[in-house]
């Protein structure tokens, strides 16, 4: 199976919305008190960079960017169940994504919740590191992870 990717449009987030897997519908609740559609649609509007990513059979699965904030940049990605049909074909379309952003982004930053045990796993195969665990972070006061990826040789 695989899947592709293309430049997102703001109709995506209503499409994804009400497959959002439940471990990033719970973290963006957490962070910040937000609904998936809600969430991904602000998430498309604050990212310098967004994209959508489509399965084979045609489904949207998945959306992810990047937006600027000034010293750093923050990387996300939501998505659905089946993003996860199709891990060995994303994985290093992922890298080589991160791996750009972080030359153009020195430092990439973002937070994950504690439980969301799969995009901790796809964080930490893509060179992220954890640094701080905050026992009660965002709207929900939830532990979640800060994670980091800072390009070496700044």
């Amino acid at each position: 199976m695989t899947h592709t990717y293309r430049p997102a449009r703001f109709e995506d987030c209503r499409d994804l919305a009400p497959r959002l897997r439940s471990q990033d519908a719970k973290e963006v609740m957490a962070s910040h008190g937000k609904e998936p559609y809600e969430a991904l649609s602000e998430s498309f509007r604050v990212s310098s960079e967004c994209f959508t990513i489509i399965h084979e059979d045609g489904e949207i699965v998945g959306m992810y960017g990047v937006a600027d904030c000034n010293v750093f940049a923050s990387p996300w990605l939501l998505g659905s169940d089946r993003l996860t049909e199709t891990k060995r074909v994303m994985l290093p379309v992922s890298a080589k994504w991160v791996e750009e952003k972080n030359i153009q982004y020195p430092l990439l930053l973002n937070y994950v919740h504690a439980d969301n045990t799969v995009s901790m796993k796809w964080l930490k195969s893509l060179g992220f590191q954890f640094i701080n665990l905050i026992q009660e972070f965002g709207i929900g006061k939830e532990p979640f992870y800060q994670f980091v990826r800072i390009k070496e040789n700044v």
